[in-house]
C-alpha cells in the first residue's frame, strides 16, 4: 500500500459522510417518504461500513510504515540502483507471466526512480519504493520464502501470500530484489522469515496451544454472558440470589414484540458464534497441525462476529416502533 495515511484520512472522511447519510435518512424518513430514505440509509450503512474497515487496515497500515522508518524492528535495508531495478522489472514481467500465483503482490511503477529504490525489511513488514507490505500472515500452503538465483539478475526473495476471496482465494508472491552489493543483508531477511526459524509464519505447539485456550476461554465467556441475558429474557426461573428484582425483566406489552424478537436473535448470533468459537479454540488445542486453514476460519468468525451484529442491530434499530 503506497501513502497509507492518506488512505486512511480518504476513509474516514468517506465513513464520516455514510453517517452521515444514516442520519439524514432517519430525518427524511417521515418527510420525503420511506423508499428514498431507506436507499439513502442503506447507501450511507454500507459506506460507513466499508469505509470504516478500510479506514483501519490504512491506519494499521500507516502505524507500521512509520514505526519501520524510525527504525523500530528492523532487520535489513538494502539500496538497489537504477540499473538493477531495470533489470528487475524485466525479470519480473517474465516471473509474472509463469503462472498466476506468480503474480506480483506489489505494484511497481512504470517510471524507475532516478536515484534508485531502497528496501527496507522489519519484522513483519516491509517498505519497497515507498509501497508499504505487511509479511506476516503469508500462505498457509507454504509459508515458506524462497530465493531465486540466476536467471534473475539481481537475485531475488519471493514471499507467498494469499488473499481469501468469495468462493475462494487469491494468490501472489511479493517479489523483492537483492543485488549482489546487499546479498549479506538478504540472507539476514531469508534466515529470519525461513518456516522452521520464525515463530510468525511457523507457530510454535505451545503458542498454538495458548492461543487455543485464549480462544475457548473468551467464545465460553460469550456463550455464557450472551445465555445469562437470554434467559432473563424468557423469563427462566433463575434464584434471587443470582439475578436480584431490579434486573429483571417483566414481560413486555404487545407493542414491544418487535424489541422482544429483536434481542433474542441477537443474542442467539452471538451465543451461535460463541459455540462455534469455542469448538476452534478446542480443535486448535487437540489437533494443531492443521493450524493454518483454522487460523483463517478463526478470523473469519470473528469478523462475522462484529460485522453480523452490527447488521442485526441496525436492523432491529431501523425496524423498531417509536
Amino acid at each position: 500500500m503506497r501513502n497509507p495515511l492518506s488512505k486512511a484520512l480518504w476513509s474516514i472522511c468517506l465513513a464520516v459522510l455514510g453517517v452521515g447519510l444514516v442520519l439524514l435518512a432517519n430525518v427524511l424518513y417521515g418527510q420525503a417518504g420511506k423508499t428514498i430514505a431507506t436507499i439513502i440509509g442503506i447507501v450511507g450503512i454500507g459506506l460507513a461500513m466499508i469505509c470504516l474497515f478500510t479506514f483501519l487496515w490504512a491506519l494499521f497500515s500507516a502505524i507500521g510504515y512509520t514505526r519501520l522508518k524510525s527504525g523500530k524492528g528492523l532487520i535489513a535495508r538494502w539500496h538497489v540502483t537504477a540499473g538493477d531495478w531495470d533489470r528487475f522489472r524485466a525479470f519480473d514481467k517474465i516471473r509474472t507471466a509463469e503462472h498466476s500465483w506468480l503474480r506480483n503482490d506489489m505494484h511497481i511503477r512504470e517510471q524507475t526512480p532516478p536515484q534508485g529504490v531502497d528496501v527496507i525489511v522489519g519484522r513483519g513488514n516491509i517498505i519497497v519504493d515507498g509501497s508499504y507490505h505487511s509479511i506476516t500472515g503469508l500462505d498457509f500452503r507454504g509459508r515458506e520464502i524462497n530465493w531465486l538465483n540466476a536467471p534473475a539478475d539481481p537475485e531475488c526473495i519471493e514471499f507467498p501470500k494469499t488473499y481469501s476471496r468469495r468462493g475462494g482465494a487469491d494468490y501472489y508472491t511479493l517479489r523483492v530484489p537483492v543485488p549482489a552489493s546487499a546479498r549479506a543483508e538478504g540472507v539476514r531477511v531469508f534466515e529470519h522469515y525461513h518456516p522452521k526459524e520464525n515463530p510468525v509464519l511457523n507457530p510454535t505447539p505451545a503458542r498454538l496451544r495458548r492461543d487455543g485456550v485464549v480462544t475457548f476461554v473468551l467464545s465460553l465467556f460469550v456463550v455464557v454472558v450472551c445465555g445469562a441475558l437470554l434467559a432473563l429474557i424468557l423469563g427462566a426461573p433463575i434464584p434471587a440470589f443470582l439475578v436480584p428484582d431490579s434486573m429483571r425483566i417483566e414481560k413486555p406489552p404487545d407493542n414491544e414484540a418487535v424489541s422482544v424478537v429483536g434481542s433474542i436473535v441477537l443474542l442467539g448470533f452471538f451465543i451461535v458464534i460463541g459455540l462455534v468459537g469455542s469448538i476452534a479454540g478446542l480443535w486448535l488445542i487437540m489437533f494443531r497441525k492443521r493450524h493454518g486453514m483454522l487460523t483463517k476460519i478463526m478470523w473469519a468468525m470473528l469478523w462475522l462476529f462484529f460485522i453480523g451484529g452490527t447488521l442485526i442491530q441496525l436492523a432491529y434499530l431501523w425496524i423498531k416502533p417509536a
